[in-house]
């Protein structure tokens, strides 16, 4: 033992036992944390090592293509995907690549994950109920929806009065791709002599269709529908639509109510009134029984106007009736 390590044992030997356990566990701690960095530094060595002899690849294009085609380019260059996000796009079709990080044509090394985000096609909107408004709420309602007013054009109407909007291409609560415009119909009020309106016969008896077509020297064409939802002996549907300009000599089709009459066969009267306001509003009357759900009605109702019906229905039934899509009545009718 030399003089130093005599030295040093003495002065260990010299000090209190509890100062030499304190001694001791400080030189192995400090003796541990040389073998973790040592370790450590092994470690991000033989990953960098790993990672430097990897190969260098470029990064391909993955823009537009769709994401089962992005994987196979990305596969064959042994790189990953992820997805970092989806966003809407008019000019890339949904599920393909919008975008990517790293860029095309980059060069990384293989194993390196490319982000990228998913394009959803064009964003979708609900066209608005236009008709039966003034051009200027129509033109708010359509803006505010993410759409445009495209072709205006003026038309007679024996429902709608002068400067409210009597038809919309597209239809109320169809779905367009946003940005898409919306054409209009306004009216210019009740037609002169000259100028012959079909008139709006759904829900009405064959015998108001009939009286109106021998005066106007209308050729009436009758069909029959055994499923109908209507009463028997209603008009259930027509063609041409409300207020279409036709001239003496030509065809009016209504398809009439020929439904087989039950035993067990009742009528519900709807006595149902608009509330008041400054716009028309879209209304659908639905009615489920024992044959399944019918619609009843679907139109556009001016504020304060009255809808008054006859339902038949078998059974135990349910009218719903909704405005501008939001139920606003349903009634369990016996």
């Amino acid at each position: 033992m030399t003089q130093n390590e005599q030295n040093f044992d003495d002065f260990l030997n010299n000090k209190p036992k509890k100062s030499r356990r304190l001694t001791k566990w400080v030189i192995a701690l400090v003796v541990l944390a040389f073998f973790v960095a040592l370790l450590f530094v092994s470690a991000d060595w033989v990953m960098g090592a790993l990672v430097h002899t990897r190969k260098e690849v470029s990064v391909p294009d993955l823009t537009k293509k769709p994401v089962s085609q992005a994987l196979g380019l990305l596969a064959a260059q042994n790189l990953a995907i992820k997805q970092a996000g989806v966003e809407f796009a008019q000019n890339v079709p949904p599920g393909s690549v919008l975008r990517q990080i790293p860029s095309a044509g980059s060069t990384v090394r293989e194993g390196r994950v490319i982000r990228v985000w998913i394009s959803q096609g064009d964003e979708m909107v609900f066209v608005p109920t236009l008709v039966g408004t003034d051009l200027r709420s129509a033109q708010l309602a359509v803006r505010q929806a993410g759409l445009s007013v495209g072709k205006v054009e003026n038309a007679y109407s024996l429902t709608y009065e002068k400067g409210l909007i009597v038809a919309q291409n597209p239809k109320a609560d169809s779905m367009v791709q946003k940005g898409e415009t919306v054409s209009l119909i306004i009216s210019n009020g009740q037609p002169p002599s000259s100028v012959v309106l079909v008139p709006n016969f759904k829900g009405k008896n064959l015998s108001e269709a009939t009286l109106w077509a021998s005066a106007q020297n209308i050729n009436l064409i009758i069909k029959e529908d055994p499923t109908s939802a209507f009463r028997n002996g209603t008009i259930a549907a027509q063609r041409p639509a409300a207020d279409s300009q036709t001239a003496p000599g030509t065809n009016v089709e209504v398809t009439v109510s020929r439904r087989p009459i039950s035993d067990d066969e009742k009528v519900y009267h709807l006595h149902y009134e608009m509330p008041q306001g400054k716009n028309a509003s879209h209304v659908r009357v639905v009615l489920e029984d024992e044959t399944g759900e019918n619609e009843i009605l679907n139109e556009t109702k001016q504020p304060g106007s009255k809808i008054n019906l006859e339902i038949p229905y078998a059974g135990t039934a349910t009218l719903r009736i909704f405005t501008d899509g939001v139920l606003v009545r349903e009634r369990e009718i016996l």
